[in-house]
């Protein structure tokens, strides 16, 4: 725990995962997995199965992520990770409704198998969890030019 005053303001934060550092990591993550998705071989029924609709999704958040993290202010990056949680969650939630073992296909996501629904899950709860717990005073101060 860090304790920072700015004038008559006393705020408490935790050095970790800010809005601009889950951008980034999750953004390299995703653009990654993307990339690999085409060269590496996976049916229906694996574990994670990634057709070329999922990796081309997978590539354009990936370096949409990328992008955000680098150039748009706080605020922005905030929105924009909170529109990707809420977009995981969803797929996440449709992914263990529709998925009876069958493998069905959600359009550019599948639901093949339980698997890829958890870590849908997983990076839906850690990047909202990113946007609804601020980590840096900074990330109060709109307007101040720093972009976290």
């Amino acid at each position: 725990m860090v304790r920072v005053t700015y004038g008559t303001v006393t705020r408490h934060y935790a050095k970790g995962l800010t809005s601009r550092r889950a951008l980034l990591s999750f953004g390299l993550l995703v653009a990654a997995v993307g990339v690999a998705g085409f060269f590496v071989d996976s049916k229906p029924g694996d574990a994670y199965y990634l057709d070329t609709g999922q990796n081309i999704a997978y590539l354009i958040m990936g370096i949409a992520s990328l992008v955000v993290g680098e150039i748009w202010t706080s605020e922005w990056k905030r929105a924009f990770l909170g529109i990707e949680g809420l977009f995981f969650l969803g797929v996440a939630i449709a992914g263990f409704a529709v998925s009876g073992g069958e493998g069905h296909s959600l359009g550019i996501f599948n639901a093949e198998h339980p698997w890829e629904n958890v870590v849908h899950l997983l990076l839906g709860v850690v990047l909202l969890g990113v946007v609804f717990y601020p980590r840096r005073f900074r990330d109060y101060a709109y307007g101040s030019g720093v972009s976290d």
